[in-house]
């Protein structure tokens, strides 16, 4: 009589990540917007792979995700015929390559967009603010590229004012919170000067690739000015004026 050997794998919370990723369409929406590749590992199956890896727990370095996925059921979290050694640096690298050269904004928004008509969220109201992120390190040689951030000092909410940043801007749906747009700026960008070109970004996107009318902006005051005004007079939006703005009788 032959022995039969048996081996376990975990599946924890992440059969329930990839359950949602799998209901949005996350890998064939960023695979169709990037467009083929002749990858064994599409782009968009090395997005959910880092999404699995991000929401597991652990702080690991990229070229360790083949440990993290050494015991877990890739072909059910991730599509049958690939192993754990299919995600390695080079290959999850080269996947975030391609998303920087077709456009991260563009790709966030399409599978955002998607996945609110998946669940058919509506939102009337959008909630527009930036946050910054604090980084270790010098970054002192520029970079040739014209859509690379420029990792610099400038206002710190982290309260470190002595290290170098990176700022983040987010629209997110109204009471769902669930983030519609993601545009990262150079680290000394304000509020004031970003606010009105990211509403004009956000609105040129879904005009081209979403068929619903367009959601009343809300931002704290930083977007109440002449440019804005000016900018952003077809756009409704809802704002205060700043405290600090003197009026004249």
């Amino acid at each position: 009589m032959s022995e039969e050997s048996y081996s376990t794998q975990r599946l924890d919370h992440l059969g329930i990540v990839a359950g949602i990723c799998q209901q949005i369409g996350l890998v064939e929406q960023i695979d169709t917007y990037v467009g083929a590749t002749g990858r064994k590992v599409s782009v968009g199956e090395a997005v959910q792979a880092m999404v699995l890896n991000a929401l597991g727990f652990v702080g690991r370095a990229l070229y360790l995700t083949p440990e993290f996925f050494d015991n877990k059921p890739v072909d059910l979290l991730i599509r049958e015929g690939l192993t754990a050694g299919d995600f390695n640096d080079d290959s999850l690298g080269r996947a975030l390559d391609m998303l920087y050269k077709v456009g991260i904004t563009q790709v966030f928004f399409c599978v955002a967009s998607h996945a609110l008509n998946v669940f058919g969220i509506e939102y009337d109201f959008v909630h527009l603010d930036n946050t910054s992120f604090s980084l270790e390190g010098d970054y002192d040689i520029p970079s040739e590229d014209p859509k690379a951030v420029r990792v610099t000092h400038g206002y710190s909410r982290d309260h470190r004012p002595d290290l170098k940043q990176v700022i983040v801007s987010l629209i997110c749906s109204y009471q769902s919170s669930i983030p519609i747009w993601l545009q990262a700026l150079d680290g000394n960008r304000a509020d004031k000067e970003s606010f009105p070109g990211i509403i004009q970004s956000y609105v040129s996107q879904m005009q081209e690739s979403d068929t619903r009318g367009l959601p009343y902006f809300i931002a704290d005051s930083a977007l109440y000015g002449e440019k804005s005004i000016n900018v952003l007079s077809q756009v409704k939006w809802i704002t205060r004026i700043p405290g600090t703005l003197l009026m004249s009788n």
